[in-house]
Formats: structure tokens, C-alpha cells, sequence
């Protein structure tokens, strides 16, 4: 089953000066059983406008089918020149180190670390095999997001196991009490597209 949130996710992205969404196509081992590690980053993206999105998607699905990878986004926007100063200081403990090979990654690995987005976006994955009643963990989470104060956010994004649910944040605690065995990631990609 193909997995194809491009058009949704369309609608939710936003940009500022300097502002990126960032985008890698992951190659797992649980979709090639002949891979030799857990995962390989096939390629990142940059996408820095609307425009750019739109541009880039049949690129992405197609490399996507092409490697039978998948295409996964941060939902919470990144932006250049605040990941500069983490740059700086990433580099200078690489060159302190003296393990001046890991220098080739540091932007894409300070990309995925550090996001910038004043309205910043939580994803609760929950897996088919999870005995969870969605409507009622929807609930939780639109309550709990209306105790902060701020307009509760609700999109839900199908994966290949499940969905992931993307919310505002909220009293993490609160919710873990009510569904223990369900993860909530503060800054974790979602699928935009898996062949």
C-alpha cells in the first residue's frame, strides 16, 4: 500500500525569511530485506518555498520509487541563519576531536536536530497493532491542546503501519497517563510519500 501525503502537506507549510522544510528519502531495511544497515539516507531536500515544493514532489516520488525508499518531512520549518550558530559550534568540537571526516555531514545532521517554528508541531505515531481507540485519543489531544491556550491542531496523516497525528504540543504527562504505550515525538518527520 502506497502511502501519498504530498497534497496535505501542501497546505500546511509556511515560509519566513530564510525559512526550509527539510526532506530526506530514507532506504530501510524493513522495506529491503537485503540492505546491510537499519537505513541509508538516499537524499535531503531543502525546500524553501511553495514553489520549490511543488517543483521538487515528483522528483522525491520518483527517486522514491526508484529506490523503494521513502520520503519523510520535519513539520516543524527549520530556518538558515539559525542553524548557523549551531553550525559553528558543531564544527569547532569536529575539529577539536581531530575527526575532521564527520565535517561532510554537519549541515544535514544540525538540519534534523534543530528546528526554528514558533508554531511548533508534535507527531503521536500509533501503529496498527496498538489496541487504541482513535476518537478517543483524538479527544485527549484536542483537550489537553486546548488547556495551553491556543487553538488545538488535529491533521491526520496515514502511514504504511498507522497514522501519525499531528498536534500542537500539550501536557505530555497528562496524556501519557491516559495511552502509556503511545509515542509522541516533538520534533519527528512524518511521511510524505512511500511507494
Amino acid at each position: 500500500m502506497s502511502v501519498n501525503n504530498t497534497a496535505k502537506i501542501g497546505t500546511m507549510i509556511s515560509f519566513d525569511n530564510d525559512d526550509f522544510y527539510f526532506v530526506q528519502i530514507l532506504k530501510r531495511r524493513k522495506d529491503n530485506i537485503d540492505l546491510e544497515r537499519d537505513m541509508i539516507v538516499i537524499n535531503n531536500y531543502y525546500i524553501e518555498s511553495v514553489e520549490h515544493y511543488i517543483k521538487t514532489i515528483p522528483h522525491i516520488i520518483e527517486l522514491c520509487i526508484m529506490e523503494n525508499a521513502r520520503a519523510y518531512i520535519r513539520l516543524n520549518k527549520r530556518n538558515y541563519k539559525k542553524l548557523g550558530s549551531h553550525m559553528v559550534k558543531r564544527v569547532v568540537d569536529i575539529v577539536f576531536s581531530e575527526n575532521s571526516n564527520s565535517l561532510k555531514g554537519v549541515f544535514n545532521s544540525i538540519a534534523g536536530e534543530f528546528h526554528s517554528d514558533t508554531d511548533k508541531k508534535w507527531v503521536i505515531d500509533i501503529d496498527n497493532d496498538k489496541e487504541v481507540q482513535y476518537s478517543e485519543l483524538l479527544e485527549e489531544a484536542t483537550r489537553l491542546q486546548k488547556e495551553t491556550g491556543r487553538d488545538p491542531m488535529a491533521e491526520i496523516f496515514p502511514t504504511k503501519n498507522g497514522i501519525h497525528l499531528i498536534t500542537r504540543p500539550f501536557n505530555l504527562q497528562k496524556f501519557k497517563e491516559k495511552f502509556p504505550t503511545i509515542d509522541v515525538h516533538k520534533d519527528a518527520n512524518t511521511i510524505l510519500y512511500c511507494p
